[in-house]
């Protein structure tokens, strides 16, 4: 049985979107899978479906993750699991993730079995 039905992965390589697909499904951690290559399809795309969980790449040029974050702020949309991603983590990416109340985690690429069960 699958933990979460909704789950968004927000990412601009379309590689990593389908390891993260995969792996969400093989593990039973999500239900329904969609993944986005930009910020504004996912935002657009929100209402809709309403997922439950979020893994959102830091960076999408020409956009970030934060923009993300900044949209749904702005719309009054409030999600708190939240989960950025990125191949690297610096001390400034950590710093901002807490002035955001969405985000439960940031977690070093690539999404793998050990991770998914580790945020269950």
């Amino acid at each position: 049985m699958s933990n979460y039905k909704n789950i968004f992965v927000i990412d601009d390589d379309p590689t990593n979107n389908l390891i993260c697909r995969k792996m969400i499904e093989k593990t039973g951690f999500g239900e329904n899978v969609t993944t986005y290559l930009n910020v504004q399809e996912a935002v657009d795309a929100w209402e809709e479906v309403q997922p439950e969980v979020v893994f959102l790449d830091i960076n999408m040029p020409p956009s970030t993750g934060w923009d993300f974050l900044d949209q749904l702020k702005a719309k009054n949309i409030e999600n708190d699991k939240v989960y950025m991603l990125s191949a690297e983590v610096t001390s400034e990416d950590r710093k901002k993730a807490t002035q955001y109340d969405q985000v439960a985690g940031i977690i070093i690429k690539p999404l793998t079995p050990v991770k998914l069960e580790e945020i269950k």
